[in-house]
């Protein structure tokens, strides 16, 4: 092992418990780092539903596992459960149509966010009313604007949320991806179908409790949209102790970079976990462009390399953010997300533990072995440009 990753963790191992004053809104956190897992899991509790189902996620393939999602929603609404299904239309475009006819023919509801103009099929499951034509228009002046949400509710009373679509891509065995997702129940779970319904129904002012929002972060809207990033940024720049970030695609604001430069002035443990692979093959040259201005003032870089990271974490001081959320442009600016913040101490301690792992699979970058494309400005430049369309 790295010797400054061993001092740093011995850092860590000694920190304070929860603080007090930290509210926790949810009654159980059980994390999952297993797509299998969290599969068969969360398959099981769908099996379980007695009354609501409502599931947003980016991708939905009809693959093996795909079908085992389908299965089990066909079931659900067979038994009298209200089904309700959200796709996105570029990440599930191509098998939106049948899952949504196979879906509806048993009673299930189910909605595709902004098909793609060419695919006509979908037009007629998608949210936004109108005629073809009308919604033609609308599609092609909404086409960069994407659900990348991944979560689901059952029951009014059981949350899940994290990386993990509906595809058998997760469950690779001779590529892994590195994933996250997290089962919760509580209070707060009710107010997660609020923003279900906002999207589904088109409530752009609708409004969660203020209490509420500080268990999860959503972007529905443009107030909750400005609101979740300006809070992402006081969350970084106010830390005392780490900040610990597990980012797919990292491409971060420039007030992200300043804020991860403020806290490592101030000798807060700066980490970055950063895809060495990706199922976007230009994001980890994107991503380099980074690295050699961090690591010359001193934050650590570890570039994941036993697999494709697809994860969205973040360690700051004793809260955990995960989600959908990648730091970069799209998720600024551009796609809904949703994310959830845990603080129960087992929680963050578990989290902790599996980001050392994940670091300990890393090469721990320094500026003699970054990639020369991340050394090259105009390059680097070209890239920032269109990263509104990574």
């Amino acid at each position: 092992m790295d010797l400054s990753f061993k001092k740093a963790t011995q850092k860590i191992d000694h920190a304070k418990p929860l603080a007090v004053g930290i509210e926790c809104g949810w009654a159980s956190e059980a994390i999952y780092n297993s797509a299998k897992s969290y599969f068969d899991e969360l398959l099981s509790d769908i099996d379980r539903a007695e009354s609501s189902i409502e599931l947003a996620v980016y991708i939905f393939t009809l693959d093996e596992t795909g079908l085992r999602f389908t299965n089990a929603l066909l079931n659900a609404s067979k038994r009298g459960v209200k089904v309700r299904l959200l796709v996105d239309g570029v990440g599930s475009a191509i098998d939106a149509e049948t899952i949504a006819r196979r879906l509806s023919g048993a009673g299930s509801e189910v909605r595709i966010y902004h098909p793609l103009p060419w695919y006509w099929g979908n037009y007629r499951w998608s949210l936004r009313p109108g005629a073809g034509f009308e919604k033609l228009y609308y599609f092609i002046a909404a086409m960069n604007r994407r659900d990348h949400r991944k979560f689901c509710v059952i029951d009014k009373s059981i949350a899940w949320c994290g990386s993990f679509n509906i595809c058998q891509d997760h469950l690779n065995q001779t590529i892994p991806w590195r994933d996250y997702g997290v089962r919760l129940t509580g209070d707060a779970v009710a107010s997660l179908i609020e923003t279900f319904d906002s999207v589904w129904f088109g409530r752009k002012n609708a409004n969660i409790s203020r209490r509420m929002s500080r268990f999860f972060r959503s972007n529905y809207s443009l107030r909750l949209r400005r609101l979740s990033n300006r809070l992402l940024v006081e969350k970084i720049r106010n830390a005392k102790q780490r900040v610990w970030i597990c980012s797919a695609y990292f491409s971060p604001s420039g007030a992200v970079i300043r804020a991860i430069k403020a806290a490592n002035s101030r000798n807060v443990d700066v980490r970055l976990i950063v895809a060495g692979r990706s199922d976007i093959a230009l994001f980890p040259v994107l991503s380099s462009t980074y690295y050699a201005d961090l690591l010359k003032i001193g934050i650590s870089i570890y570039q994941y390399r036993a697999g494709i990271l697809h994860a969205k974490v973040m360690l700051v001081d004793q809260l955990c953010l995960i989600g959908s959320t990648n730091l970069n442009h799209r998720s600024f600016h551009h796609d809904l997300e949703l994310d959830v913040v845990l603080s129960m101490p087992e929680s963050i301690s578990r989290i902790q533990s599996l980001l050392e792992r994940d670091m300990q699979n890393s090469l721990q970058l320094s500026q003699d072995n970054v990639t020369i494309w991340g050394r090259f400005i105009l390059f680097g430049w070209v890239l920032r440009v269109i990263r509104y369309w990574l």
